[in-house]
């Protein structure tokens, strides 16, 4: 506090860093996905059989459709709202991963209890594509969220004491 103005304590530099190339590797991440996984359903005239293949499943692509766009929209908000040390900043990025992490969650448990693919190989393969999803995104978790509980200058930023 400097007179009567607060001044938000300095970030390191390696957080920026760490969290602008997450958060540019991460919608790469989620379209690509997308574009594997999802779009496939819209484009390669599927969207009636998916249908007929089972309801649940059909509406979990629907969800992902609509979804994972919009978290590759909030992955570039979140640069933004990194270097403007908005106070939804922690909220967003928490709140996104766990969207992504529980999407891909519910793909693998659509893709082996709700789906029924012609060949056991191509939904092996659809798995693996989720479980290498789900592990970058684990990985994504483990290096960005620690910096918002271990770094005291992050705390600083977003503690709720900022008034006096």
């Amino acid at each position: 506090m400097i007179g009567n103005h607060y001044t938000k304590p300095k970030w390191p530099i390696v957080f920026y860093f760490v969290a602008v190339v997450i958060f540019l590797f991460f919608p790469i991440n989620i379209l690509g996905y997308y574009k594997r996984q999802v779009l496939s359903f819209f484009t390669g005239g599927n969207f009636s059989i998916m249908f007929d293949v089972s309801i649940p499943w059909a509406v979990l692509i629907l969800i992902d459709f609509i979804i994972m766009p919009l978290l590759a929209i909030v992955s570039v908000v979140c640069i933004i709202l990194l270097f403007s040390k908005h106070k939804w900043f922690p909220i967003f990025v928490k709140g996104m991963f766990i969207t992504y992490l529980a999407l891909l969650c519910l793909d693998l448990l659509a893709n082996n209890f709700l789906s029924n693919y012609a060949s056991e190989e191509y939904k092996n393969s659809i798995n693996n594509d989720i479980f290498k999803n789900i592990i970058r995104t684990t990985i994504y978790i483990a290096i960005i969220l620690p910096f918002f509980y271990l770094s005291e200058n992050i705390k600083k930023t977003y503690s709720k004491d900022i008034s006096s």
